[in-house]
């Protein structure tokens, strides 16, 4: 089985992994493009989302640095 595998790696060295397994042989040209594909409208969002969390995460850490406490 064929996987595809996400390694992100953020400005602290944090690293987050994801592996993506592709359906099928991919002894075609189709079934790779097929599985490209689903990986890509699968994979791609989840990914996304992940990013925006930690993005937003960090503006209201920033952000509460920057308030001050009573």
């Amino acid at each position: 089985m064929h996987k595809i595998r996400i390694i992100l790696e953020d400005n602290d060295s944090a690293i987050m992994e994801e592996s993506y397994p592709l359906p099928g042989d991919l002894d075609h040209l189709d079934e790779i493009d097929e599985a490209v594909e689903g990986f890509k409208n699968e994979a791609l969002p989840q990914i996304e989302k992940k990013l925006l969390a930690q993005a937003q995460e960090e503006k209201a850490d920033e952000l509460k640095k920057t308030i001050p406490g009573p």
